[in-house]
């Protein structure tokens, strides 16, 4: 009986280029994640505005209502009258 050969390539991943890729995916998260905190901090900021506030900016209590149920990782949209 012969012995099994394995003829398959082996593909060599370095260390370094395995750190890098996962640091640049944890990267992107953490970027991503910021990103997503300050959307959500800005959505309850401008459920905090006046009708004074609102008035100013050009927005109606529909604009911000309509904005502040998107969920975070939704981009922010606003739009003046």
């Amino acid at each position: 009986m012969s012995a099994i050969i394995d003829h398959s390539p082996s593909l060599p991943v370095s260390r370094a280029i395995l750190v890098r890729f996962v640091g640049r995916i944890v990267q992107s998260t953490l970027a991503a994640m910021g990103v997503w905190q300050r959307r959500m901090r800005q959505r309850c900021e401008l459920l905090m505005l006046n009708d004074i506030e609102l008035h100013e900016l050009s927005l109606s209590e529909a604009d911000v209502n309509r904005e502040a149920r998107k969920p975070f990782w939704e981009t922010i949209r606003l739009t003046g009258r």
